[in-house]
């Protein structure tokens, strides 16, 4: 009788304690679907705004921009339903970067680079508030929640340092990394125009065609490098030089890639002098303090003179992006990858003048740089 009244009383508190244990294992439910949602409404939001963002920088047209938040929105599901963003959740102005490396947004400010995107599943959004499956045991049916996004694209300063070996006016089918015999007859002659310098000055236009495309503000440079000599055809080259300092005039640097392309120049590759030179563009008087630095060093064959790494490692700690391009089969792409490494860039290569078209196309894409 007393193990009967033991079993009694047992059942009695568990059934005192079913609901409590009922509410706790339901608000754990709850808790990782309201989890859930919340990082599936951060990442479509995030998504929205990224999307609006670059469009924004590609059109520079605000209706344009808001379609394609929108639209990316509905690509994203929320509780397996396609996010939708109201039009007046997406408010246009600027970004600027703070001291304290926070960014600062302002509704509504000229220039406009930057998107503000509100993602919201409130009882008063489009999609309504989001059910929960017990929330009717402990008084919440329902939970609203919402983010705010901003991205932005930022103003960058690049500098494009260019090899004018004398190697660089073969054609740009041979794939010799070796330097033109003066016995040559395009030695003592401008680039051929079936020459790799005419193919890299066409991709250098691309380049600049797309920059403007964006409203990003971008400053240019244009800096070349060979080596010291005077050749026997009597012209006297120097090892690197500026060819265009940093500059928004976009045809300027199309002004200093004609020059190049019409007059004669030859020597060696000494690429650790045009990085030096290209850090000192990019940390001269011209060079903006809040702007991204970027540094494109491009070569068709290998460094003739000192390792290039350490130089990318320099402009590196001094806040510059370097990314590399080789251009024809017989280019040292180890060195040059080396070299993007220590930049912490990224690393080309072309074996034709359309993939390096399309290389210098998609450098200038990933200027506009997104920023949250």
């Amino acid at each position: 009788m007393q193990r009967n009244d033991r079993r009694a009383s047992i059942l009695v508190v568990l059934l005192l304690l079913l609901p409590v244990i009922i509410l706790m294992v339901g608000f754990s439910i709850d808790f990782a679907h309201m989890q859930r949602i919340r990082t599936e409404l951060r990442s479509a939001t995030d998504l929205a705004a990224k999307a609006a963002a670059d469009a924004l920088s590609k059109t520079s047209d605000e209706a344009t921009a808001r379609q394609v938040g929108i639209d990316i929105a509905a690509l994203n599901l929320v509780n397996s339903e396609p996010l939708t963003i109201a039009p007046t959740d997406i408010v246009f102005g600027r970004s600027t970067k703070q001291t304290s490396g926070y960014w600062n947004f302002e509704a509504g400010i000229s220039p406009r680079n930057a998107v503000q995107i509100l993602g919201s599943r409130a009882s008063d959004s489009s999609d309504g508030a989001v059910p929960t499956f017990f929330g009717t045991l402990y008084g919440h049916a329902t939970f609203e929640p919402e983010f705010e996004c901003v991205a932005a694209f930022i103003d960058t300063d690049i500098c494009i340092v260019l090899d004018r070996s004398s190697s660089m006016k073969y054609a740009s089918t041979n794939p010799t990394p070796d330097g033109l015999p003066s016995s040559d007859p395009r030695y003592c002659a401008a680039p051929y125009a079936d020459s790799r310098w005419i193919a890299l000055d066409t991709a250098v236009q691309t380049f600049l065609t797309e920059l403007q495309s964006t409203i990003g503000t971008e400053q240019v440079a244009m800096v070349t490098f060979a080596s010291d000599m005077t050749s026997s055809c009597g012209e006297t080259n120097i090892v690197s030089t500026v060819d265009q300092d940093l500059t928004t005039n976009l045809s300027l640097i199309s002004s200093a890639m004609t020059t190049r392309s019409t007059t004669v120049w030859n020597g060696a590759t000494d690429i650790k002098a045009g990085v030096e030179m290209g850090n000192v563009v990019l940390t001269g008087p011209l060079a903006r303090a809040n702007a991204d630095k970027v540094m494109i060093v491009f070569t068709d064959g290998r460094y003739t003179e000192e390792d290039p790494v350490p130089a990318g490692t320099l402009a590196s700690t001094d806040g510059i992006t370097v990314n590399t391009i080789t251009f024809s089969p017989g280019a040292n792409q180890a060195d040059m990858l080396g070299l993007a490494n220590a930049g912490n860039g990224r690393h080309f290569h072309a074996d034709t003048t359309a993939e390096l078209n399309n290389i210098f196309r998609e450098l200038a894409a990933s200027m506009t740089i997104i920023v949250k």
